[in-house]
Protein backbone atom coordinates (compact mmCIF):
# COMPACT_ATOMS: atom_id res chain seq x y z
CA UNK A 1 0.00 0.00 0.00
CA UNK A 2 1.25 3.47 -0.85
CA UNK A 3 1.48 5.69 2.23
CA UNK A 4 -0.27 8.85 1.06
CA UNK A 5 -1.65 11.92 2.80
CA UNK A 6 -5.12 10.52 2.21
CA UNK A 7 -4.10 7.23 3.85
CA UNK A 8 -2.75 9.09 6.88
CA UNK A 9 -5.97 11.11 7.20
CA UNK A 10 -8.05 7.93 7.06
CA UNK A 11 -5.73 6.29 9.60
CA UNK A 12 -6.20 9.15 12.04
CA UNK A 13 -9.96 9.10 11.47
CA UNK A 14 -10.18 5.36 12.16
CA UNK A 15 -8.08 5.79 15.31
CA UNK A 16 -10.35 8.62 16.47
CA UNK A 17 -13.43 6.44 15.99
CA UNK A 18 -12.02 3.68 18.21
CA UNK A 19 -10.74 6.24 20.70
CA UNK A 20 -14.20 7.77 20.97
CA UNK A 21 -15.75 4.32 21.39
CA UNK A 22 -13.29 3.46 24.17
CA UNK A 23 -13.79 6.83 25.90
CA UNK A 24 -17.57 6.39 25.90
CA UNK A 25 -17.34 2.85 27.25
CA UNK A 26 -14.89 4.01 29.92
CA UNK A 27 -17.28 6.77 31.00
CA UNK A 28 -20.13 4.26 31.30
CA UNK A 29 -18.37 1.21 32.71
CA UNK A 30 -15.13 2.27 34.42
CA UNK A 31 -16.49 1.33 37.85
CA UNK A 32 -17.52 -2.13 36.70
CA UNK A 33 -15.58 -5.33 36.08
CA UNK A 34 -14.71 -5.16 32.36
CA UNK A 35 -11.63 -5.86 30.29
CA UNK A 36 -11.01 -3.69 27.21
CA UNK A 37 -9.45 -5.72 24.37
CA UNK A 38 -7.94 -4.12 21.27
CA UNK A 39 -7.43 -6.12 18.06
CA UNK A 40 -5.89 -5.42 14.68
CA UNK A 41 -9.05 -6.62 12.95
CA UNK A 42 -10.95 -9.88 12.61
CA UNK A 43 -8.41 -11.69 14.80
CA UNK A 44 -10.91 -11.16 17.63
CA UNK A 45 -12.59 -14.29 16.19
CA UNK A 46 -9.64 -16.29 17.46
CA UNK A 47 -8.89 -14.43 20.69
CA UNK A 48 -12.29 -13.81 22.30
CA UNK A 49 -13.03 -17.43 23.21
CA UNK A 50 -9.54 -17.79 24.67
CA UNK A 51 -9.84 -14.57 26.66
CA UNK A 52 -13.03 -15.92 28.21
CA UNK A 53 -11.41 -19.33 28.84
CA UNK A 54 -8.13 -18.22 30.41
CA UNK A 55 -9.10 -15.00 32.22
CA UNK A 56 -11.71 -14.31 34.89
CA UNK A 57 -13.87 -12.30 32.48
CA UNK A 58 -17.11 -13.65 31.08
CA UNK A 59 -18.16 -12.88 27.50
CA UNK A 60 -20.45 -9.98 28.49
CA UNK A 61 -17.59 -8.31 30.38
CA UNK A 62 -15.16 -8.38 27.46
CA UNK A 63 -15.30 -5.13 25.49
CA UNK A 64 -13.60 -5.44 22.10
CA UNK A 65 -12.32 -2.88 19.59
CA UNK A 66 -11.36 -3.35 15.93
CA UNK A 67 -8.43 -0.98 15.33
CA UNK A 68 -8.12 -1.61 11.57
CA UNK A 69 -4.45 -2.56 11.64
CA UNK A 70 -1.35 -2.84 13.82
CA UNK A 71 -0.15 0.73 13.34
CA UNK A 72 -3.48 2.17 14.45
CA UNK A 73 -3.68 -0.23 17.39
CA UNK A 74 -0.26 0.85 18.66
CA UNK A 75 -1.24 4.50 18.23
CA UNK A 76 -4.20 3.83 20.52
CA UNK A 77 -2.02 1.93 22.99
CA UNK A 78 0.33 4.90 23.20
CA UNK A 79 -2.54 7.36 23.61
CA UNK A 80 -4.28 5.33 26.32
CA UNK A 81 -1.12 4.56 28.33
CA UNK A 82 -0.07 8.22 28.20
CA UNK A 83 -3.14 9.28 30.21
CA UNK A 84 -2.92 8.50 33.92
CA UNK A 85 -6.73 8.42 34.27
CA UNK A 86 -6.67 5.09 32.41
CA UNK A 87 -3.98 3.46 34.57
CA UNK A 88 -6.53 1.38 36.46
CA UNK A 89 -8.44 0.32 33.35
CA UNK A 90 -8.03 -3.40 32.65
CA UNK A 91 -6.85 -3.52 29.05
CA UNK A 92 -5.13 -5.88 26.63
CA UNK A 93 -3.74 -5.31 23.14
CA UNK A 94 -3.18 -8.12 20.63
CA UNK A 95 -0.78 -7.64 17.71
CA UNK A 96 0.94 -9.73 15.04
CA UNK A 97 4.72 -9.94 15.02
CA UNK A 98 4.72 -9.62 11.21
CA UNK A 99 8.29 -9.84 9.89
CA UNK A 100 9.69 -8.25 13.05
CA UNK A 101 11.09 -5.25 11.19
CA UNK A 102 9.52 -2.58 13.38
CA UNK A 103 10.43 -2.32 17.06
CA UNK A 104 7.35 -1.06 18.87
CA UNK A 105 7.53 0.32 22.36
CA UNK A 106 5.17 -1.83 24.40
CA UNK A 107 4.47 -3.06 27.92
CA UNK A 108 2.92 -6.06 29.68
CA UNK A 109 -0.54 -5.21 28.32
CA UNK A 110 0.54 -6.02 24.74
CA UNK A 111 0.56 -9.59 23.43
CA UNK A 112 2.59 -10.18 20.27
CA UNK A 113 2.39 -13.44 18.32
CA UNK A 114 5.61 -15.52 18.23
CA UNK A 115 4.98 -16.19 14.52
CA UNK A 116 4.39 -13.83 11.60
CA UNK A 117 0.68 -13.50 12.37
CA UNK A 118 -2.34 -15.10 13.93
CA UNK A 119 -3.03 -17.21 10.83
CA UNK A 120 0.13 -19.21 11.52
CA UNK A 121 -1.64 -20.61 14.61
CA UNK A 122 -3.98 -22.47 12.25
CA UNK A 123 -1.39 -24.29 10.14
CA UNK A 124 0.28 -27.05 12.10
CA UNK A 125 0.08 -30.78 12.77
CA UNK A 126 -1.88 -30.39 16.02
CA UNK A 127 -4.61 -28.30 14.39
CA UNK A 128 -4.99 -30.80 11.56
CA UNK A 129 -5.21 -33.70 14.01
CA UNK A 130 -8.18 -32.11 15.79
CA UNK A 131 -9.81 -31.20 12.50
CA UNK A 132 -9.48 -34.74 11.09
CA UNK A 133 -11.02 -36.28 14.19
CA UNK A 134 -13.95 -33.87 14.52
CA UNK A 135 -14.70 -32.93 10.91
CA UNK A 136 -13.64 -36.00 8.92
CA UNK A 137 -14.60 -38.60 11.52
CA UNK A 138 -11.16 -40.20 11.56
CA UNK A 139 -9.72 -41.88 14.65
CA UNK A 140 -6.12 -41.40 15.67
CA UNK A 141 -5.47 -45.14 15.22
CA UNK A 142 -6.81 -45.21 11.64
CA UNK A 143 -4.31 -45.76 8.83
CA UNK A 144 -5.93 -42.85 6.94
CA UNK A 145 -5.25 -40.56 9.90
CA UNK A 146 -1.52 -41.31 9.83
CA UNK A 147 -1.43 -41.09 6.04
CA UNK A 148 -2.96 -37.60 6.00
CA UNK A 149 -0.66 -36.32 8.75
CA UNK A 150 2.49 -37.68 7.12
CA UNK A 151 1.51 -36.21 3.76
CA UNK A 152 0.57 -32.89 5.37
CA UNK A 153 3.97 -32.59 7.06
CA UNK A 154 5.81 -33.36 3.80
CA UNK A 155 3.66 -31.03 1.67
CA UNK A 156 3.85 -28.22 4.22
CA UNK A 157 7.64 -28.40 4.37
CA UNK A 158 7.90 -28.25 0.56
CA UNK A 159 5.34 -25.44 0.38
CA UNK A 160 7.35 -23.32 2.83
CA UNK A 161 10.53 -23.88 0.83
CA UNK A 162 8.89 -22.95 -2.47
CA UNK A 163 7.15 -19.89 -1.07
CA UNK A 164 10.23 -18.58 0.80
CA UNK A 165 11.43 -16.37 -2.11
CA UNK A 166 8.11 -14.47 -2.18
CA UNK A 167 8.49 -13.75 1.52
CA UNK A 168 12.09 -12.61 1.04
CA UNK A 169 10.96 -10.35 -1.82
CA UNK A 170 8.29 -8.74 0.40
CA UNK A 171 10.64 -8.38 3.39
CA UNK A 172 13.24 -6.66 1.20
CA UNK A 173 10.71 -3.98 0.22
CA UNK A 174 9.50 -3.53 3.77
CA UNK A 175 13.04 -3.23 5.14
CA UNK A 176 13.52 -0.28 2.80
CA UNK A 177 10.15 1.16 3.91
CA UNK A 178 8.93 1.00 0.33
CA UNK A 179 5.27 0.17 -0.36
CA UNK A 180 4.46 -3.30 -1.66
CA UNK A 181 0.97 -4.71 -2.18
CA UNK A 182 1.11 -8.22 -0.76
CA UNK A 183 -2.36 -9.05 -2.11
CA UNK A 184 -0.91 -8.91 -5.61
CA UNK A 185 0.88 -12.22 -4.97
CA UNK A 186 -1.59 -15.00 -5.80
CA UNK A 187 -0.19 -18.26 -4.47
CA UNK A 188 -2.21 -20.24 -7.01
CA UNK A 189 -0.15 -18.55 -9.75
CA UNK A 190 2.99 -20.14 -8.30
CA UNK A 191 2.01 -23.45 -6.71
CA UNK A 192 -0.66 -26.10 -7.09
CA UNK A 193 -1.39 -27.58 -3.66
CA UNK A 194 -2.73 -31.08 -3.04
CA UNK A 195 -2.37 -33.39 -0.07
CA UNK A 196 -0.42 -35.93 -2.14
CA UNK A 197 1.63 -33.56 -4.29
CA UNK A 198 2.87 -30.00 -4.72
CA UNK A 199 3.41 -28.72 -8.26
CA UNK A 200 5.52 -25.63 -8.92
CA UNK A 201 3.79 -23.59 -11.63
CA UNK A 202 6.06 -20.57 -11.81
CA UNK A 203 9.73 -20.05 -11.05
CA UNK A 204 10.42 -18.17 -7.82
CA UNK A 205 13.71 -16.46 -8.62
CA UNK A 206 14.28 -12.78 -7.92
CA UNK A 207 14.01 -11.93 -11.63
CA UNK A 208 10.74 -13.86 -12.05
CA UNK A 209 9.23 -12.21 -8.96
CA UNK A 210 10.33 -8.80 -10.21
CA UNK A 211 8.72 -9.48 -13.59
CA UNK A 212 5.53 -10.84 -11.95
CA UNK A 213 5.05 -7.86 -9.65
CA UNK A 214 5.97 -5.34 -12.34
CA UNK A 215 3.30 -6.83 -14.60
CA UNK A 216 0.74 -6.34 -11.83
CA UNK A 217 1.76 -2.69 -11.43
CA UNK A 218 1.62 -2.04 -15.18
CA UNK A 219 -1.81 -3.63 -15.30
CA UNK A 220 -2.98 -1.22 -12.59
CA UNK A 221 -1.63 1.70 -14.62
CA UNK A 222 -3.42 0.53 -17.76
CA UNK A 223 -6.67 0.32 -15.78
CA UNK A 224 -5.99 3.76 -14.25
CA UNK A 225 -6.31 2.55 -10.70
CA UNK A 226 -5.74 4.94 -7.85
CA UNK A 227 -2.05 5.61 -7.02
CA UNK A 228 -0.97 3.16 -9.77
CA UNK A 229 1.49 5.51 -11.46
CA UNK A 230 2.98 6.53 -8.12
CA UNK A 231 3.35 2.86 -7.11
CA UNK A 232 5.08 2.03 -10.41
CA UNK A 233 7.45 4.97 -10.07
CA UNK A 234 8.44 3.98 -6.51
CA UNK A 235 8.97 0.38 -7.60
CA UNK A 236 11.37 1.42 -10.36
CA UNK A 237 13.25 3.68 -7.94
CA UNK A 238 13.80 1.01 -5.29
CA UNK A 239 14.04 -2.34 -7.10
CA UNK A 240 17.86 -2.36 -7.41
CA UNK A 241 18.20 -1.87 -3.64
CA UNK A 242 15.61 -4.60 -3.10
CA UNK A 243 17.77 -6.99 -5.11
CA UNK A 244 20.76 -6.18 -2.89
CA UNK A 245 18.80 -7.27 0.20
CA UNK A 246 16.90 -10.18 -1.35
CA UNK A 247 19.44 -13.01 -1.06
CA UNK A 248 20.36 -12.34 2.55
CA UNK A 249 16.67 -12.20 3.44
CA UNK A 250 16.03 -15.41 1.52
CA UNK A 251 18.67 -17.18 3.60
CA UNK A 252 17.03 -15.85 6.77
CA UNK A 253 13.58 -17.04 5.68
CA UNK A 254 14.93 -20.51 4.87
CA UNK A 255 16.39 -20.66 8.39
CA UNK A 256 13.21 -19.40 10.08
CA UNK A 257 10.36 -20.69 7.93
CA UNK A 258 7.93 -21.28 10.80
CA UNK A 259 8.16 -17.68 12.01
CA UNK A 260 8.75 -15.77 8.74
CA UNK A 261 6.33 -17.35 6.25
CA UNK A 262 3.44 -14.91 5.82
CA UNK A 263 0.38 -16.04 7.80
CA UNK A 264 -2.07 -15.49 4.95
CA UNK A 265 0.07 -17.65 2.66
CA UNK A 266 0.01 -20.37 5.31
CA UNK A 267 -3.76 -20.14 5.70
CA UNK A 268 -4.11 -20.43 1.90
CA UNK A 269 -2.11 -23.67 2.11
CA UNK A 270 -4.38 -25.10 4.81
CA UNK A 271 -7.51 -24.07 2.92
CA UNK A 272 -6.31 -25.83 -0.24
CA UNK A 273 -5.35 -28.99 1.70
CA UNK A 274 -8.79 -29.24 3.32
CA UNK A 275 -10.50 -28.49 0.01
CA UNK A 276 -8.47 -31.22 -1.69
CA UNK A 277 -9.22 -33.76 1.06
CA UNK A 278 -12.95 -33.06 0.67
CA UNK A 279 -12.71 -33.48 -3.10
CA UNK A 280 -10.74 -36.72 -2.82
CA UNK A 281 -13.29 -38.06 -0.36
CA UNK A 282 -16.20 -37.19 -2.67
CA UNK A 283 -14.48 -38.82 -5.66
CA UNK A 284 -13.52 -41.95 -3.76
CA UNK A 285 -9.81 -41.18 -4.02
CA UNK A 286 -7.02 -41.21 -1.44
CA UNK A 287 -8.97 -42.48 1.61
CA UNK A 288 -9.47 -46.19 2.23
CA UNK A 289 -13.21 -45.55 2.31
CA UNK A 290 -15.57 -42.65 1.75
CA UNK A 291 -16.41 -40.55 4.81
CA UNK A 292 -19.90 -39.11 5.34
CA UNK A 293 -21.07 -35.70 6.61
CA UNK A 294 -17.92 -33.67 5.96
CA UNK A 295 -19.42 -30.19 5.96
CA UNK A 296 -16.58 -27.98 7.12
CA UNK A 297 -16.75 -24.61 5.35
CA UNK A 298 -13.33 -23.43 4.18
CA UNK A 299 -14.52 -21.18 1.34
CA UNK A 300 -16.17 -18.73 3.71
CA UNK A 301 -14.48 -15.41 4.46
CA UNK A 302 -15.24 -16.38 8.06
CA UNK A 303 -12.59 -19.10 8.08
CA UNK A 304 -10.91 -17.72 11.22
CA UNK A 305 -14.11 -18.36 13.16
CA UNK A 306 -14.87 -21.69 11.48
CA UNK A 307 -11.47 -23.14 12.36
CA UNK A 308 -10.77 -21.26 15.59
CA UNK A 309 -11.59 -24.22 17.84
CA UNK A 310 -8.85 -26.26 16.15
CA UNK A 311 -6.14 -23.58 16.07
CA UNK A 312 -3.07 -23.72 18.27
CA UNK A 313 -3.17 -21.92 21.62
CA UNK A 314 0.43 -21.08 22.47
CA UNK A 315 1.86 -21.29 25.97
CA UNK A 316 2.90 -17.64 25.79
CA UNK A 317 -0.69 -16.61 25.03
CA UNK A 318 -2.05 -18.65 27.94
CA UNK A 319 0.54 -17.09 30.27
CA UNK A 320 -0.37 -13.60 29.03
CA UNK A 321 -4.10 -14.15 29.57
CA UNK A 322 -3.73 -15.78 32.99
CA UNK A 323 -2.21 -12.54 34.30
CA UNK A 324 -5.72 -11.11 34.09
CA UNK A 325 -7.00 -13.57 36.69
CA UNK A 326 -4.79 -11.72 39.17
CA UNK A 327 -6.13 -8.36 38.02
CA UNK A 328 -9.68 -9.59 38.53
CA UNK A 329 -8.95 -10.89 42.04
CA UNK A 330 -7.36 -7.59 43.03
CA UNK A 331 -10.39 -5.67 41.77
CA UNK A 332 -12.76 -7.89 43.76
CA UNK A 333 -10.76 -7.32 46.98
CA UNK A 334 -10.96 -3.53 46.71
Amino acid sequence: MAITKEFMRESLKDTSVVWMDFSMKYASFHNKNHIHCFFEGEDRKYYLDRIERYTSYSAENILSYDCKGKTKLMQLWKKITAKSKYNNVVKAFFVDKDYGLNAYEKDETVYETPYHSLENFYVNKETLERLLIKEFGLNSIDSDFKKVLDDFIDRHKLFQELIAPINAFIISFQELKSPIMIKKFKIEDFIEIKIDQINELKENTFDSLKEYYLAKLNDDVSKRRKHSEDNLYKFNQIIDKVEERFFENLSNVYSNKDTLIHGKFELHFLRKIIENLKDYNSNGHYFSRKRDNINIDIQSSNILSNLSQYALTTECLVAFLKKYNYVYEQEIMK
